[in-house]
């Protein structure tokens, strides 16, 4: 296994592919075609991860370099932030009656088309890597949205784009948002967009559904950045009788309830099916004696990553 994992790799670093959690995929291709009852899954004692990548890495003379990135820093008054974070959601709960399905936490988070860490292999003894994945752009938003009731609403999936031309032609669940900026990044328009087809039909079906009044009070908890923090977005829940809680600055990883729970899972759902779609690929070219470059344009990825977020 390590000779053809060795010879991959070094086809890899020649084309300037930065060598991370691909290698997890790749070697999963090797076993299936020459020794699959190593794995795991088939009975065997080998389970290729992250940990066990490394460890042949190292073997082979390569070890670990890690871009550099800023540590966060909560705020010195955190404590009592979080106190009084709780407190004004438990008190707007209780004083306007609020049902749990009608209690709403939205967050935006990226996801990459291609899947890679943060991190590269390069031969032990290297002064200076070059980590070209740690910049990639080719992202698309995904905004998720859960209910204190435990369910899950509709995703809106944005996508790098001018017109509905860049969408993927993909039959999306009929009630998920999908549409497009120029930079993929959630703004003004696409959470006004998503109050419109997502938030508020979701909050009128629950009041009926609830008996409730048709003004009866829903309550949403989200983030502070540009694209949301904007008067019409304010004032469009407030019309539709929609309280707002805005997560503290500077808190959002402990604070914000999906940063907590969902954006990392899909994340790490998206990055696992990436890898075994590479592996397979890796697997297939090892048949045909091919060792080429895995095709990851826009046009191959963003179908597949499309199928990947309805089956998620």
């Amino acid at each position: 296994l390590d000779k053809y994992l060795q010879e991959i790799i070094k086809e890899m670093r020649c084309r300037g592919t930065p060598i991370g959690s691909t290698i997890v995929a790749v070697a999963r291709g090797i076993l299936l075609k020459h020794n699959r009852e190593m794995m795991e899954k088939f009975g065997g004692s080998l389970k290729p991860n992250k940990s066990w990548a490394k460890q042949v890495l190292w073997r082979i003379g390569f070890s670990k370099r890690r871009a550099n990135s800023k540590a966060k820093i909560l705020p010195d008054t955190f404590d009592l932030i979080k106190e009084q974070y709780l407190i004004d959601i438990k008190s707007v709960v209780c004083f306007e009656e609020i049902p749990d399905p009608l209690i709403i936490n939205w967050d935006q988070t990226a996801l990459k088309l291609a899947p890679s860490s943060n991190w590269t292999m390069k031969k032990r003894g290297t002064k200076r890597v070059e980590i070209a994945a740690i910049d990639d752009k080719r992202q698309i938003t995904a905004v998720f949205g859960a209910l204190l009731s435990g369910d899950f609403l509709p995703v809106q999936l944005i996508f790098t784009g001018k017109t509905s031309k860049c969408l993927p032609k993909v039959d999306f669940p009929l009630d998920w948002d999908i549409t497009c900026t120029a930079n993929h990044w959630s703004n003004e328009t696409t959470m006004l967009r998503y109050i419109d087809h997502i938030i508020i039909p979701y909050v009128h079906n629950i009041r009926s559904r609830l008996q409730q009044s048709p003004k009866h009070p829903a309550m949403v908890i989200f983030k502070v950045f540009k694209g949301q923090f904007v008067e019409a977005l304010f004032k469009k829940l407030e019309e539709n009788n929609i309280i707002y809680v805005i997560v503290p600055a500077n808190c959002t990883d402990k604070l914000q309830p999906l940063d907590l729970s969902i954006n990392k899972p899909a994340k790490d759902y998206m990055k696992t099916k990436f890898q075994e779609w590479y592996g397979d690929i890796i697997c297939k070219q090892l048949d045909d004696q091919i060792h080429e470059e895995v095709d990851m344009k826009l046009s191959t990825m963003k179908p597949i990553v499309s199928h990947r977020m309805i089956d998620m």
